[in-house]
């Protein structure tokens, strides 16, 4: 990512401010706490994005829409949890105050993926682009750092993110 200068983009009321130390170690100064977490967000979209793919689409059963037909039998299985209606119906019961907070996320990380000027590295191997990230998708990605404490098959579902295929 670009890391200097300034970016102007909708869906913050005012400055956002990310500065990083020398180990490129992040911090957001902002004066209200929807466009710090919209700076939050930001900052994920240009350095975890793909991570965070594979997070909500291990939840939601779609990593093979990703990364091949290999993993069709895990995403029924993971389907069948109907995690992304979870998600879904969590976000919507949130009070306005905290939905709204998830919005800011999701329009950070969509403008930090957008910053980049080309798509993550991984999305070119993979001969695909990113899809946009949505409220609702946080939650997913919540939901997938639980799997990896259910009893088998589903403990299993971790390996995809450790890069243990097989």
């Amino acid at each position: 990512p670009d890391l200097d200068g300034e970016i102007r983009t909708t869906g913050v009321r005012s400055s956002v401010v990310i500065e990083r130390d020398d180990l490129g170690v992040p911090t957001i100064s902002a004066s209200n706490r929807l466009d710090m977490v919209f700076g939050l967000g930001f900052v994920h979209g240009q350095d975890r994005f793909f991570q965070m793919d594979l997070r909500r689409r291990l939840a939601a059963g779609e990593l093979a829409a990703l990364m091949g037909p290999g993993l069709l039998n895990q995403d029924k299985h993971l389907r069948r949890l109907r995690l992304r209606h979870t998600a879904s119906l969590a976000l919507a019961g949130l009070p306005a105050d905290q939905r709204a907070l998830a919005e800011a996320y999701a329009k950070g990380v969509n403008a930090g993926l957008a910053s980049l000027g080309s798509r993550p590295p991984e999305y070119w191997v993979l001969r695909t682009r990113p899809k946009p990230w949505q409220p609702e998708d946080t939650l997913l990605a919540v939901l997938a750092m639980s799997l990896g404490l259910l009893p088998p098959p589903l403990d299993r579902v971790d390996t995809v993110l450790r890069g243990e295929l097989g």
